[in-house]
């Protein structure tokens, strides 16, 4: 089933108390009223599919002939773009005009145009980069730029359409996010942790380094592409996500390959996941490895 709604289970001639029953016994969730999901999807899913699964029982249980969308990450969940920073709730928006009510389960937002949206999956929602920039609106600039350098960064848009959306959301009138996540999104960067880097490095007042630098020997021969250089300082700046290096072998094999930059002359800082969620921290590790760099 994955997800549908009571209304259309009705219509295949499964009962109210057939419905009931299935939910009391776990083989199907009830988001809310007429929005249900499959128990055993539901349960196998991670934490961050069930947004998806959730936008899915929203939208099937709406009337029919409704004018909603599903917004901000609401949206690029359903493009299975990662998030970061974004709560459970799914997010809708109404086009032309309208504004849905919020409960605990959504929440609706300002009409967007018709421009603005389109179909995926048999699904209304808004475009890619109007999601990115609702999210940076609503969630702040780090969370919309976790996205917005992925869908860079995968080709599924151009920076002409985050500018574009910029323009046509026109959100300098109640946030600055959106604006400040468009400076700073960059197709070069490969993972949430490095976008979440880049700003604490933003809030620090740092200079920003250069992403993804390829190194090479004194004899031209490749050695290793790095997450971030301070190229001046031969500083070296690798941003540890949560599922990097798992394995013996990557760990023995990152081993070797920080031992030989470091006989080339680069300094390291390494960051982890959680030291992004303090920017002190970050702040402490990078001067320390200028520091060492400039000794």
């Amino acid at each position: 089933m994955g997800a549908t709604s009571a209304k259309t289970l009705l219509g295949l001639g499964i009962s109210r108390d057939d419905i009931g029953r299935a939910v009391r016994a776990g083989d199907v969730v009830r988001i809310r009223r007429n929005c249900l999901v499959d128990g055993r999807i539901w349960r196998d899913a991670k934490p961050w599919d069930r947004h998806q699964l959730r936008a899915r029982a929203v939208m099937a249980g709406l009337p029919k002939g409704h004018t909603a969308a599903l917004s901000h990450h609401s949206a690029l969940a359903l493009r299975e773009v990662p998030l970061h920073g974004v709560d459970d709730r799914v997010h809708l928006v109404h086009v032309g005009a309208g504004r849905g009510r919020s409960d605990g389960v959504v929440v609706g937002h300002r009409p967007v145009a018709e421009g603005l949206v389109e179909v995926h999956q048999g699904i209304r929602i808004v475009k890619t980069a109007v999601a990115c920039l609702q999210v940076a609106a609503c969630f702040g600039a780090e969370a919309g730029l976790v996205s917005a350098d992925h869908v860079l960064h995968t080709k599924r848009i151009a920076r002409e359409d985050l500018d574009e959306a910029l323009v046509a959301l026109a959100p300098g009138r109640w946030s600055r996010a959106p604006g400040h996540m468009c400076h700073l999104a960059d197709a070069r960067i490969e993972s949430a942790a490095e976008s979440r880097a880049r700003w604490a490095f933003q809030m620090l007042g740092f200079r920003q380094p250069t992403p993804q630098v390829r190194i090479h020997d004194d004899d031209g021969e490749y050695v290793a592409r790095v997450d971030f250089l301070y190229e001046e300082l031969k500083l070296i700046i690798e941003v540890d996500g949560l599922d990097k290096y798992q394995s013996r072998a990557d760990l023995i094999a990152e081993k070797l390959r920080e031992d030989r930059l470091r006989a080339l002359g680069y300094e390291f800082v390494r960051l982890t996941w959680a030291d992004l969620a303090d920017h002190l921290v970050v702040r402490r590790k990078v001067l320390d490895g200028v520091a060492r760099a400039e000794a």
